[in-house]
Order: C-alpha cells, then structure tokens, then sequence
C-alpha cells in the first residue's frame, strides 16, 4: 500500500543525468568565479569551464556556463560582440549537443538573441522553450526577467525577480536585475 501511495502521490522518482565529479566541481568553481564580474574572474572562469568540458565533453552546464561568459563579456565591452556572439554559439551548440533538453542552454540561446541579436520575438521563442523545459529553474527565470522587462512588462519582471530572490537572497544580480524592475515599473 505504501508504494502504491508513493507512486499515486509522488509520481515517478526523478532521475539525474550522471556526471563526472571532477568536471562538476569544476563547473561550480567556475560558477562562483564567474559571478565575481571583473575580467579577471572571467578570464579564470573559462579556464575552470574549459577543464571541466574538457574531463566531459558532454556536460550541458559547463558548456552553457562557458556560453554565459562570453556573453558578458561582450556586455561589458571585454571581447568585440562578433568573437563573444561566435564563441557563445559554439559553446550552446555543444551544450546542446550533450543534452538537448538542457533548459538553461536554451534560456542563454534568448540572451544571446535580446543583448547581441536585438531580437526578442526570437528571445521569446527560445525563452519559451527553455520554461516548458524546466519551468522551475532560475538560471532560466532570471532571463525570463530580463526579457520581461525589454518588452515593457515590468510587474511581471519584479514579480519573477522576487520570486528568485526568495530562492537565492545573497544573489547580487538578482538584486540588480530586481531593482531595475521595480525602477521601470515605477516603484521608487
């Protein structure tokens, strides 16, 4: 009776896609490096990011995280937008082509298409996609915000980037992405 409550309740158990420890130790060094935002911290990312899809060519995070790292640096004007656009494509393509079902992969496909295409139709398509995917995830919620607050729909941007700092308080771009939410939407 109790596994058939479990099934009936729980649904099926999730499963998890397995990973190399050492790459994904790497990955989260990289991550934490990353957000740091200064040139050195990116310049150390992508090293951490390339070790760790070297161990694993596969790994959809590191992939994706080496794609972010790109793209910011093209934002704050630390690589010209064609070499950060190309490089960033590269990566997603891998990422994707470890798991295509790879949510956060898909949520930097409509970063790449708001800040270095200047196209949000695509950046809603991909955006979209991303959220059926993982409709949880905040890596894809924060770009989610983003995009929200391009097309002008601000409540809903502060709604989401309230909602991703009740899951993540100490997040310094949650903070600043928040905060520019509730300027533009009027709440000083």
């Amino acid at each position: 009776v109790v596994e058939q409550l479990k099934i009936k309740l729980l649904g099926e158990a999730p499963t998890a896609k397995p990973v190399d420890g050492r790459a994904y130790a790497l990955f989260l060094q990289a991550r934490a490096v990353e957000r740091q935002g200064s040139a050195e911290a990116f310049a150390q990312a992508i090293a951490l990011y390339q070790q760790a899809v070297a161990l694993d060519a596969s790994d959809a995070a590191a992939w994706t995280g080496l794609a972010e790292v790109y793209c910011l640096q093209e934002y704050q004007y630390q690589r010209p937008a064609d070499e950060a656009t190309r490089l960033a494509r590269e990566a997603i393509d891998h990422a994707l082509a470890g798991d295509p079902s790879y949510a956060p992969a898909h949520a930097q496909l409509g970063w790449i298409a708001i800040f270095l295409d200047r196209d949000l139709p695509a950046a809603a398509r991909h955006l979209e996609h991303a959220l059926s995917l993982d409709p949880g995830n905040t890596d894809v919620l924060g770009i989610a915000a983003i995009l929200a607050r391009r097309l002008g729909r601000f409540e809903q941007a502060v709604a989401i980037g309230r909602h991703l700092l009740a899951h993540d308080p100490v997040s310094p771009t949650g903070w600043d992405d928040l905060g520019y939410a509730l300027l533009y939407a009027g709440h000083r």
